[in-house]
């Protein structure tokens, strides 16, 4: 039902309006009565209106002051105007403002009818419009936090974000789904458009991109009032005031929010950041890192038993190699993504539960075989990678790849990421690093011409991204080639 607030200083007016029609036959609600415009702005602080219907003759403040003083102060509704008498100025100053219609006391039965069933559309429009709007922003937060986003669609990001000032912090964590509503209104009112929700079970987990302002402590406060029960929990990172700085503080705190979970720590409810663990700096993960993200088996496996191999030969701790273990799964889980939510749970609670080295090696050694197994991709899928293929070139973003099949573009990019293992743009990104990296062999193009040809308008993007995929710059790779061929020929 749509809220209507009544606005009339004469008492008979708004009884007579209550019951002239029946609202709710036509989806609309009498939500609350005023009888001066004083009383009408203290209403809009503390409940939602979707429609207004105003005298406009009343004293101290007219019911156009009224209405331009609520749009002023940001409140958003429809409204009509009443007048017992019609004055062009009124009608024309109405109209001005955006009213709906311009009613004569007393009041028309069948053209108030038609007046809510045109505020009835225009609400359900702009339903649907910040519906798609919020849809897309939230996708586009998801992506970018975890660092799955194209050139293109991080410059959206930063359009968004640029409505607001740092400092920025992220904050993430899980609570029980009976009080997402109440979660969600919090930050709305607040202010706090950047976040984006995912069920589990009945469980939901958050991600916040908040702009702090003075302090952290009302989100705190508010938090801590809300969950009752304990089984909630949120990482909260330090403040900043670089927006690029984002996702890397996301990864930071998620990992402290999985090693929570790990641990299967209670106790604790608010996480703040801690310095990064010491526990396995004597272990170089750095090369397992990048042939993850080159998705390439065979170097992937001797390169989890060349890290076991050093768990033994330095007799690290049980409870280290347990961490060590876990952060191995996390960096394959989140580049290929091939367990469901209970397989994922069962796999931590056996690396938690394991109790030789072995065993943890010989899981993850398996969780690698299984990306092998070959895959049927479904047709929409099937049809992504063909446009992929014959389009790297262009400015391909996912979204518009959904316009063109006519998909909406969280589900294409869910679909893709699910019989994929990876998102759209890091399998484009990859796709396309794949090509820049024949071409840094088998030509003598400049990096500015290759990130060109391959598709990247801003060769700086290129270089960032081709350096996170494979450890170095495109310059340094080409060095350490043409090094290595003259080591040969020597």
């Amino acid at each position: 039902m749509y809220k209507v607030l009544l606005v009339d200083d004469e008492y008979m007016i708004l009884m007579g309006l209550s019951k002239i029609i029946p609202w709710k036959d036509y989806g609309f609600e009498i939500a609350a009565t005023a009888e001066n415009a004083k009383d009408a702005l203290a209403i809009l602080e503390k409940e939602s209106i979707d429609l207004v219907i105003t005298d406009v003759t009343m004293p101290e403040m007219s019911g156009l002051e009224f209405i331009e003083a609520a749009q002023n102060q940001r409140y958003t509704f429809e409204f009509m105007i009443l007048s017992g008498y019609q004055e062009f100025d009124y009608l024309k100053s109405g109209l001005q403002l955006g009213a709906i219609n311009y009613l004569m006391k007393p009041v028309n039965k069948t053209e108030l009818i038609e007046s809510l069933l045109r505020v009835k559309e225009r609400l359900e429009e702009r339903i649907e419009q910040k519906n798609q709007q919020e849809i897309y922003r939230e996708f586009l937060l998801s992506q970018w936090v975890n660092e799955e986003l194209d050139e293109g669609e991080e410059q959206e990001v930063f359009t968004f974000l640029g409505e607001s000032t740092g400092p920025w912090r992220v904050i993430l964590g899980q609570f029980k789904r009976e009080y997402r509503k109440q979660f969600s209104e919090w930050l709305n009112r607040k202010n706090q458009p950047f976040y984006y929700f995912r069920n589990l079970g009945e469980l939901v987990y958050f991600v916040i991109v908040y702009q702090e302002g003075e302090s952290i402590e009302p989100f705190t406060r508010f938090t801590q009032e809300l969950f009752l029960e304990t089984n909630w929990v949120m990482s909260i990172s330090q403040p900043t005031n670089e927006v690029e700085e984002i996702p890397e503080i996301y990864r930071f705190i998620r990992q402290t929010y999985q090693l929570h979970q790990f641990y299967g720590m209670q106790t604790t409810h608010i996480l703040l950041p801690q310095e990064e663990s010491g526990q396995d700096s004597l272990i170089d993960l750095s090369e397992f890192n990048r042939l993850v993200t080159l998705n390439k088996p065979a170097a992937l496996k001797e390169a989890v038993q060349k890290v076991f191999q050093e768990v033994l030969t330095l007799g690290t701790s049980p409870e280290d190699v347990r961490h060590i273990a876990f952060l191995l799964f996390m960096d394959i889980y989140r580049q290929v993504g091939q367990l469901d939510d209970e397989s994922y749970l069962a796999t931590i609670q056996t690396i938690n539960k394991a109790m030789t080295v072995n065993e943890l090696e010989k899981l993850l050694l398996k969780l690698i075989d299984e990306q092998k197994e070959p895959v049927a991709y479904s047709e929409n899928v099937q049809k992504v990678l063909a446009i992929i293929e014959e389009q790297y070139q262009e400015e391909l973003t996912l979204k518009r790849i959904s316009d063109e099949l006519h998909l909406n573009v969280m589900y294409l990019g869910q679909l893709f990421k699910k019989e994929t293992k990876r998102s759209f743009s890091q399998f484009l990104n990859q796709h396309r690093m794949e090509k820049a990296q024949s071409m840094l062999l088998h030509s003598e193009k400049n990096i500015n011409e290759i990130a060109d040809e391959i598709g990247y308008n801003n060769s700086t993007y290129f270089s960032k991204m081709f350096k996170k995929m494979y450890g170095v710059s495109p310059k340094e790779y080409r060095e350490s080639i043409e090094r290595g061929t003259l080591d040969k020929k020597e």
